[in-house]
């Protein structure tokens, strides 16, 4: 078995030096503070990382059950908002896009056949900025930090990645019967 397979996974997918696009890797750092079950991997998979871990995973002989997949995601809310989609959601060019600002190219086909064996679950904030630097003009400016409105959805980021995998502010969430249960996710 590979050293980063986990029943369960998250990974947060973009570039920090893009301004909001470094919020899939800014909720992954937040999560690896927390201690999480050993059932569960964390990860950070930049840019290209994506497409070959997704890849990877949905051809290993043992399939991860469920990854959570945090991201930047225009879906026309308002900056900082969350959402939840389906890789469903990414086909359909009417009802959003998925921002792909570093052209990954076949992003969405390595999604798709990773959600063929696992369940995939993709938790997306709408964005405020992705200042992307022209290469060949270096006087342009990049940002380098995310905009206030993604920075304060983290938290929520983070309540949400945890519940879709079961697991509330880093303990592992009891049974339903448990009267003392928080609700997961709540705010």
């Amino acid at each position: 078995m590979l050293d980063w397979y986990a029943r369960q996974m998250i990974v947060g997918v973009g570039n920090p030096l893009y301004t909001d696009d470094g919020f899939g890797p800014a909720v992954v750092s937040e999560l690896k503070k927390l201690s999480l079950p050993d059932d569960l991997k964390v990860l950070d998979v930049g840019l290209a990382g994506p497409h070959f871990l997704f890849t990877l995973i949905a051809e290993a002989e043992q399939p991860v059950e469920r990854m959570v997949i945090v991201d930047v995601l225009d879906f026309g809310g308002s900056p900082g908002q969350m959402t939840k989609v389906s890789p469903d959601f990414l086909a359909n060019e009417k009802t959003g896009r998925y921002l792909d600002p570093h052209s990954w190219g076949g992003f969405k086909d390595p999604l798709t056949e990773l959600s063929k064996r696992t369940e995939v679950i993709i938790l997306g904030c709408q964005p405020e900025s992705i200042a992307i630097s022209d290469i060949d003009n270096e006087s342009e400016d990049v940002d380098y930090w995310l905009t206030e409105q993604v920075t304060m959805a983290i938290p929520k980021a983070v309540q949400m990645a945890l519940a879709e995998v079961g697991v509330e502010y880093g303990t592992t969430i009891k049974s339903e019967e448990d009267p003392h249960r928080e609700e997961a996710g709540r705010t």
